[in-house]
């Protein structure tokens, strides 16, 4: 049975959005996260701790105001196995 973090993850508004991003185009901050992501602060934010939470997503304190946040490996896993959830889907 499917666990409930894992339907968190993959029901929660931008969170797949998110950790595609980041595992496309590597360490972002949060303004570029957001400015590539149509939707609000609050939303966001949510998602990177949900992601960070899980592990998904790391969160890198460089300062106060400098934080990047990367995809890990298990970040990649978890959509490569999505993906292969689709390519069973659409057989």
């Amino acid at each position: 049975m499917v666990s409930e973090d894992v339907r968190k993850l993959v029901g929660r508004k931008r969170t797949l959005e998110i950790l595609e991003l980041l595992s496309e185009q590597g360490t972002l901050n949060y303004s570029e996260i957001e400015d590539t992501i149509n939707s609000s602060s609050e939303t966001i934010s949510t998602a990177l701790k949900l992601l960070v939470s899980h592990g998904l997503v790391q969160r890198i304190e460089q300062s106060s105001r400098n934080v990047q946040y990367e995809s890990t490996e298990s970040g990649k896993r978890f959509l490569d196995t999505l993906e292969e959830i689709e390519r069973i889907l659409s057989d």
